[in-house]
C-alpha cells in the first residue's frame, strides 16, 4: 500500500497480520527495494510479521527534487512517522546495508518503537574527516555517473569486489539486476548525494547508549565489514556478532536460509512463542 509521509509517497507492505506474532520491519539497501526480500517472506512467516518499506526514491516509494530531502534526519523523521503511526509497536528492525545504516539511525532516534535491532553489512559511519571528503567525493562521482551513463554505472556496480559472489542463486541475481534497472536515475544519484556514508552522521559515539538487543550479521568474506561489525559489538552493550560461511557482503541473497535462521534465534530469544 501507499501512504504520504510527510508530502512523499511511501510504499510499504505488511505480509502477514497474525496477532500472535510480533512485527519485523525490513529495509533494504541500495538501489533496492522490498522485493528483494520476496524470497525469504515464506519462511519468515513462521515466527514474524514480516513488512518491507520502499525507501525514499526507491521502488515504488517516490523521491524528491533536491537531495537535502535524501538526508539522515529527513528519512529518520519519515520512517519513524511511518512506523509509529501506521504498526503496531514496539517491533523487531532489520536492515540491511544501507537500510542498516538508516536502522541503526532510527534505533537510535527511538529506541521505544524497536523489540530489537538486526543489521547486515551494516557501519556506525567513516570517523575521520579526510575519509568522509573522500567517500563524499567517490559518492558525487558516481551521481555524476548514475545521471550520465545508467547502465554503465550498473555494469561497473555490479562488478564490483563488494559484491563478488559464487554463491547467490542465478535467479535471485538476476532478480536483483532488474529491481535495480527499473530505479530513477535521478533519486538514486540525490539520494546517494544525501544520504551516502560519507554525508550520514557517524555514529560512534552513541553505540554505547543504545538499550535494546542488537544482533550483527557479516558475510565472512567481508573483510571490511567483519572489522566495523566487531567494532560495534564491542561498543554495543548487547550485542552478538554473526559471521556467516560462505558469504560476502549479501547475505541475504547468498546464504538466505543461514539469515533466516539467525532472525529467527534472535526474535524467540526475545519472544518466545
Amino acid at each position: 500500500m501507499n501512504i504520504r509521509i510527510r508530502g512523499i509517497s511511501y510504499h510499504f507492505e505488511v505480509h502477514q497480520q497474525k496477532e500472535t506474532l510480533p512485527n519485523l520491519v525490513l529495509l533494504h539497501g541500495f538501489m533496492g527495494s522490498g522485493e528483494n526480500f520476496a524470497h525469504l517472506i515464506p519462511n519468515l512467516k513462521s515466527f514474524c510479521n514480516p513488512i518491507t518499506i520502499d525507501l525514499l526514491g526507491h521502488g515504488r516509494t517516490d523521491g524528491a527534487e533536491l537531495h537535502y530531502r535524501f538526508s539522515t534526519k529527513e528519512q529518520v523523521a519519515d520512517v519513524t512517522k511511518l512506523i509509529s503511526e501506521q504498526l503496531d509497536v514496539p517491533l523487531y528492525l532489520y536492515g540491511y546495508s544501507m537500510g542498516g545504516r538508516l536502522a541503526l539511525q532510527l534505533a537510535l532516534h527511538r529506541p521505544d518503537l524497536y523489540r530489537g535491532l538486526i543489521l547486515e553489512s551494516a557501519t556506525f559511519g567513516i570517523e575521520g574527516e579526510t575519509e568522509r571528503q573522500a567517500r563524499q567525493s567517490l559518492d558525487a562521482r558516481r551521481s555524476d555517473a548514475i545521471t550520465g551513463n545508467f547502465e554503465g554505472f550498473l555494469e561497473d556496480w555490479k562488478n564490483m569486489p563488494l559484491f563478488a559472489s559464487s554463491t547467490a542463486d542465478p535467479d535471485l541475481l538476476k532478480r536483483t539486476e532488474r529491481i535495480q534497472q527499473e530505479q530513477n536515475p535521478f533519486w538514486l544519484a540525490n539520494a546517494l548525494q544525501g544520504f551516502g556514508t560519507g554525508t550520514m552522521p557517524c555514529v560512534r559515539d552513541r553505540l554505547k547508549d543504545l538499550a535494546i538487543p542488537v544482533q550483527l550479521i557479516a558475510g565472512e568474506r567481508d573483510s571490511k565489514f567483519v572489522h566495523i561489525n566487531r567494532q560495534m559489538e564491542r561498543e554495543i552493550p548487547d550485542a552478538k556478532l554473526q559471521l556467516v560461511k560462505d558469504a560476502g557482503h549479501r547475505v541475504h541473497l547468498e546464504q538466505p536460509d543461514s539469515l533466516v535462521a539467525l532472525l529467527e534465534t534472535f526474535i524467540q530469544t526475545q519472544y518466545p512463542s
